[in-house]
């Protein structure tokens, strides 16, 4: 699984970038810099009480004017976004060890005909509190609409695509005393799609954009339960010694996933 998705990565990888080279081989109108701050959230399953949290971004573009009213500009950014996760997480537990998860808590039946009535159910809920720390190679391939009319011209639109592509990511996060942390992104998507809208504000060589960046691909990620475990020196602690290290085959934590959505301020300095 890893190889396949180590090969869609690397073509992935190598579709944008001959894509690229062939917008940067484009004779230019305009380059120059860009920095700036993004506030991120995980919006999806199991994210009560997320927050926007700040990361920043830093980077290059050009464009290109295709005509009197549109622009191309091809951007490379490197980013770093804080995907904040605290809040409620649960853990299920499979008390008969039946290998089955979904009895039905309220309708009082004995499902599995074991003489005990409805012991599959939502075990214990516990609190966490911390991000996910990601770091993404972006490559916005944005349109800018010029306006001559809006504040004398000198506000522009932008929209447009943008394909990420995650470099490292980190998982730190407090939990009953506790600080985790995981390396593990293997849950989460390589790629990264945007949607791209905003505007831009002139001020001579001095831009100022102001975008929303709206994931389309839902990742997803482990659950601090998860994470917990892994640290967990000896389940037996938590489960008893009839569970030992084969806890993962009597509990389920809930499913944590979702759609990075960010704000970004950012300046652009043209040369």
């Amino acid at each position: 699984m890893k190889i396949i998705k180590t090969m869609k990565a690397l073509l992935f990888m190598i579709l944008i970038i001959s894509f690229c080279s062939s917008l940067f081989a484009i004779e230019i109108d305009g380059k120059g810099i860009k920095f700036g701050l993004n506030y991120t959230r995980l919006l999806g399953n199991a994210t009560e009480n997320t927050d926007f949290t700040p990361g920043f971004s830093i980077g290059a573009f050009v464009n290109k004017r295709v005509n009197n009213w549109l622009v191309i500009q091809p951007e490379l950014l490197l980013t770093s976004k804080l995907v904040y996760r605290d809040g409620e997480e649960r853990l299920f537990i499979d008390n008969d060890a039946d290998g089955s998860f979904d009895e039905d808590e309220y309708d009082l039946i004995d499902n599995d005909g074991d003489g005990l009535i409805d012991e599959d159910r939502s075990e214990l809920t516990f609190q966490t509190k911390g991000h996910y720390q990601l770091y993404y190679l972006e490559i916005p391939i944005l349109f800018k609409t010029i306006t001559h009319n809006i504040a004398s011209g000198r506000m522009n639109f932008i929209f447009g695509p943008s394909f990420n592509i995650l470099l490292n990511g980190e998982y730190k996060f407090t939990q009953g005393g506790y600080k985790l942390h995981s390396n593990d992104m293997s849950y989460t998507n390589i790629f990264d799609i945007e949607v791209i809208c905003g505007i831009e504000y002139n001020i001579g060589k001095y831009k100022i954009e102001l975008r929303l960046n709206q994931g389309v691909t839902e990742n997803n990620y482990k659950s601090a339960g998860e994470v917990t475990m892994e640290s967990m020196e000896s389940y037996e602690e938590i489960f008893g010694p009839s569970v030992g290290d084969d806890y993962s085959d009597y509990c389920r934590y809930q499913k944590v996933s979702g759609y990075n959505t960010s704000v970004t301020l950012l300046l652009n300095i043209f040369f």
